[in-house]
């Protein structure tokens, strides 16, 4: 069942069960979003949230019926008079003005065009990341307006896999730990020939773990 942010007075409440949300101040008009949604909206215009806000039918006075006797025939029911139910004002929609969100608050994602180049970033890059923090990528990336979208994309990521074949066969010199930055490391595997062979031979199992943080690192500083 999907979860949902409530944004109230320039900040993001949540995330909320369906059956959550009228306990926590829900209204038509609240903002509201969730995994899988372009962007806010009112609760009222989300399908899944509509039916908590339907007013109660009103009740219908039963109608009064009174029979009157025809003479060893058939019986008529006459009826009363039928007093129209009196409905409850309608609902009408405050004027609402969306919040601007301060400098570094938390702002609303993005949809259309920026999702897809989420999407793609994170289909061509995944990876070079740690296999845990691609959701957590994928979920900040899509806060980011489009100048930081394409900053991203001339980033230019180390390749676990070219780490680990300079490793095997030149792991001694620490070539590897060159490669991807690690530049103190590299010259004490070369000064020790790669710790007379046995810190060459850990690498092989750490570089490409050790490649993918390097690459977090580069594009951490681009998540909100």
């Amino acid at each position: 069942m999907a979860q949902y942010y409530i944004g109230r007075d320039n900040q993001r409440l949540g995330p909320f069960e369906v059956h959550q949300l009228l306990s926590n101040g829900l209204t038509p008009d609240t903002l509201v979003w969730c995994n899988g949604m372009a962007g806010w909206q009112m609760a009222k215009d989300v399908p899944e949230l509509s039916g908590l806000f339907v007013a109660q039918q009103p009740q219908y006075q039963q109608l009064q019926y009174e029979q009157t006797q025809y003479g060893g025939g058939y019986q008529q029911p006459q009826y009363g008079g039928y007093q129209q139910p009196q409905y409850q004002q309608q609902y009408q929609q405050p004027q609402y003005q969306q919040p601007a969100y301060m400098a570094g608050a938390y702002q609303q994602p993005r949809g259309g065009t920026n999702r897809q180049k989420v999407d793609m970033f994170i289909m061509a890059n995944k990876d070079n990341f740690p296999a845990e923090k691609i959701p957590y990528i994928q979920e900040r990336l899509s806060l980011v307006d489009d100048n930081t979208l394409n900053s991203l994309s001339m980033l230019s990521f180390k390749s676990p896999m070219t780490a680990l074949l300079l490793s095997l066969f030149l792991g001694c010199y620490g070539i590897d730990r060159f490669y991807i930055g690690d530049t103190g490391m590299g010259i004490g595997k070369l000064l020790t020939l790669g710790g007379c062979g046995i810190w060459a031979i850990i690498d092989w199992f750490l570089i490409m773990g050790a490649t993918r943080e390097k690459n977090y690192e580069m594009i951490a500083p681009y998540l909100p």
